[in-house]
């Protein structure tokens, strides 16, 4: 016996199962599927699924750039000073 008296008392219960299945024909690893798939489906388990549960990781939103920005950014790589992208940014707008 465990401590757990819920283990205790369906153990045997199992067990015996599995032996009638095996008399029966049935493999044990069929009837442990079976048995897995039986308490898991809807009949037993009655958790709501999450449609979702399978669904990749959601991206974070990206906006493009746009084509000044992209000079913008490009003449900030390329300038010598830094007060130069300064300008050239004031000097867009």
């Amino acid at each position: 016996m465990t401590s757990t008296p819920a283990r205790d008392f369906l153990l045997p219960r199992l067990t015996a199962l599995l032996a009638d299945a095996a008399a029966q024909g049935i493999a044990r690893e069929v009837a442990v599927a079976v048995l897995i798939d039986l308490v898991t489906g809807p009949g037993f388990n009655d958790t709501p699924l999450d449609p979702r549960a399978d669904d990749p990781p959601a991206q974070p939103e990206t906006s493009p750039l746009t084509v000044d920005e992209v000079a913008v950014a490009e003449a900030d790589a390329t300038s010598p000073h830094p007060i130069e992208h300064v300008l050239n940014r004031l000097h867009r707008f």
